[in-house]
């Protein structure tokens, strides 16, 4: 194994340790000599790439924000039809939140502080996530199968409802799994953003 690829291995390594971990008992409670024994990584080599316990939860946070990013594109951008890619991304949001329930829970807790160039990061993808998705609107909301609304609207709409149903299955205040109710999530979202000329699915 090449030193790249073994430096990759050791640092998604540290990361699944520490989520493990932050999840378990907060980024606060967790000792970083816990991190260090499970993940079988040595504390010049943790320091080196990650700076601090900080540094590691800023990076399990963007690596997750990117995964789910890239995961939900690969999901809406192929579809050819509005109904199919909305409902395609949200049966997405749906059935990943289930799968990976300890990365959303951690995406979703608002516990990791951000350096300034980890905001900037963040922000950037954002903003390059947000146009992948408007730019895939643009030719539904021109042949009116979409409704035309500001830019910033689409995502609230169509993930909002998701989001906050995740939040409380997450917290225990749901029994039911986003994944067991995604058709209902899926057609409640295309029913807010669709056109009332839009042709059949």
């Amino acid at each position: 194994m090449s030193r790249k690829n073994q430096t990759s291995e050791l640092k998604s390594r540290v990361m699944e340790v520490a989520l493990g971990h932050f999840s378990e008992v907060g980024i606060e409670r967790t000792n970083v000599s816990d991190i260090l024994a499970d993940a079988g990584c040595s504390v010049g080599s943790l320091y080196h790439h990650f700076g601090n316990k900080e540094g590691i939860a800023e990076a399990v946070f963007v690596d997750g924000v990117n995964q789910f990013n890239s995961r939900l594109l690969a999901a809406l951008l192929p579809r050819r039809t509005a109904s199919t890619g909305i409902k395609a991304s949200v049966t997405f949001c749906c059935e990943w939140v289930t799968d990976q329930s300890e990365l959303a829970s951690f995406l979703l807790s608002r516990e990791v502080r951000f350096s300034d160039s980890a905001k900037l990061e963040l922000r950037a993808m954002d903003r390059a996530f947000g146009q992948s998705i408007y730019d895939w609107f643009v030719p539904h909301v021109k042949s009116g199968a979409l409704l035309e609304l500001p830019k910033g609207m689409y995502v609230p709409l169509i993930c909002g409802p998701t989001l906050e149903y995740s939040r409380l299955w997450l917290s225990g205040r749901n029994s039911r799994s986003p994944g067991d109710v995604a058709s209902i999530l899926a057609e409640a979202a295309w029913q807010s953003v669709k056109s009332d000329g839009e042709a059949k699915p």
